[in-house]
């Protein structure tokens, strides 16, 4: 199966934005495939067959969904007629900090983060239909976008990015409006295993209880009391693990410095990384690596 990454599609590594609007042709294959950034893909019209997570689904004019990275998807063209999509391409650094003030929208976090996650449920129709009047205007947005990535002109990539943050507003609102038609009821079980996959995808961000509580709609007490029953742990300590984890992985594979390690998985105090890499490993991060580098 192929794998593909931002090297295949991105122009310039500061800029990882793709967009296409491709034409998946009648009774046309498009193999299983993977990659290392997000996809969003929206269908302006026709009826082509996906396949993802091990299940085959008819698209519709107006669906759009969130492939996250990693994940094997397919296409087989309609033997009706042609599909049309927008494919839009983006690793998250793309929009770093703009994500931050995007994960304060509740509805963004459900239909960025949540809804991908909730795939892994046979009874979730993973695909955001939007409704006539929200389709013409997220379509109207993709084209400018569209336009101006083609066009490359002088400012294009500071209105490729506005109107980019736009459109993922926009998804939020109408996820919000049309979600109460086709919401997916969830366990508590459920709740925190989504929870554990945002915390994976978002370690290095400033993550807390309020805001994490918040987006599986319970108290602060209850949802703490929850998740330490689901994973053993408290969030903090929970959230800790994966950034000691990624950071033991650039200890062990990269000559990265240590401070530049801890920055890079969201550690902004030096000490701090150090006494919580210690709590995690036994070691301090120059001990880990020198122990590591040493027995191989």
């Amino acid at each position: 199966m192929t794998v593909y990454t931002g090297n295949d599609y991105f122009r310039d590594s500061r800029f990882p934005f793709y967009i296409d609007r491709a034409v998946i042709s009648r009774n046309q294959p498009i193999p299983s495939h993977t990659h290392d950034f997000v996809e969003l893909v929206f269908v302006v019209e026709g009826s082509a067959f996906h396949e993802m997570a091990g299940h085959q689904y008819r698209l519709a004019t107006g669906d759009v969904f969130i492939l996250e990275p990693h994940v094997y998807h397919s296409y087989l063209g309609s033997a009706d007629e042609d599909t049309v999509v927008y494919n839009v391409l983006f690793d998250t650094a793309f929009l770093q900090k703009e994500l931050e003030a995007l994960q304060e929208i509740p509805a963004f976090i459900d239909f960025f983060y949540l809804m991908p996650f909730l795939r892994k449920s046979q009874s979730f129709i993973p695909y955001h239909p939007l409704q006539a009047a929200q389709k013409l205007q997220f379509q109207s947005h993709l084209q400018t976008i569209y336009d101006e990535y083609e066009q490359g002109r002088d400012g294009s990539q500071l209105i490729i990015k506005t109107r980019w943050i736009e459109c993922l507003v926009w998804l939020s609102r109408y996820h919000q409006e049309n979600r109460s038609a086709q919401r997916h009821v969830l366990s508590d079980r459920e709740r925190i295993l989504s929870i554990r996959n945002f915390v994976e995808l978002n370690y290095k961000q400033p993550l807390t209880l309020i805001q994490l509580s918040r987006i599986c709609g319970m108290s602060v007490s209850s949802f703490t009391a929850k998740f330490k029953e689901n994973t053993g742990k408290s969030l903090m300590d929970y959230k800790h693990e994966v950034q000691i984890r990624h950071a033991s992985a650039l200890l062990l594979d990269t000559d990265t410095k240590i401070l530049d390690v801890a920055l890079e998985t969201g550690f902004n105090d030096i000490s701090f990384f150090n006494k919580t890499f210690r709590k995690h490993t036994g070691m301090t991060p120059r001990e880990y690596r020198r122990s590591h580098k040493t027995e191989n």
